[in-house]
């Protein structure tokens, strides 16, 4: 698996050896230490353009967070890293990771949990932080999305289609992630 490095780590880590040799650091080759008047051209920081399939996820929840950020507040990059947790199928290093954030009642973090519980095989552990979650924000369509396709691994495709219903009115259409990702997975189980 490929680790993420955010752009300001690579940078420093490039500033941080480019300092380090100029003060004198090692190198393998024969050539002395630079000294203090000798000027030490800096290296290039190279940034990756691919985007990892992990980075795209992490993205695509930042982009998420932002939408709902207005409307429940900012979790910080503790919840994006939680987050990259769970979908990263680091389940329980991520129940933790949302549990230490120390927000209870948030119906993400609430959304999170249930997906990790769910995806760990433990659908009946994920129901009722569903259930919390659409309790305190009955218009938040990815716990709909989860709840239904916890539905689905209940093999329960009738309720999975209610919350796919539920989407498509919150969203006013079909073009929202939720509902595109909910009728995808109804659409494998019915096959």
């Amino acid at each position: 698996m490929t680790k993420l490095f955010p752009a300001a780590a690579i940078l420093a880590i490039g500033l941080l050896t480019t300092a380090a040799f100029a003060a004198g650091g090692t190198s393998t080759s024969s050539n002395p230490a630079p000294s203090a008047t000798t000027s030490v051209p800096k290296r290039p920081v190279v940034l990756l353009k691919k985007k990892t399939v992990v980075a795209k996820k992490v993205e695509q929840a930042s982009t998420t967070t932002d939408l709902w950020a207005a409307k429940f507040g900012d979790l910080g990059p503790a919840y994006l890293a939680a987050v990259n947790l769970a979908q990263s199928a680091k389940y329980e290093d991520a129940i933790k990771a949302f549990n230490g954030l120390n927000k209870p009642d948030d119906p993400r973090v609430l959304n999170w949990i249930g997906f990790s519980l769910r995806k760990m095989g433990k659908v009946d552990e994920a129901m009722p932080y569903y259930d919390k979650a659409l309790s305190k924000a009955p218009d938040f369509t990815p716990a709909h999305e989860y709840l239904g396709e916890a539905y689905l691994q209940m093999k329960d495709v009738a309720k999975a289609k209610d919350q796919l219903a539920l989407i498509e009115k919150l969203c006013a259409n079909r073009a929202c992630e939720e509902y595109k990702d909910l009728s995808e997975a109804i659409a494998k189980t019915v096959l």
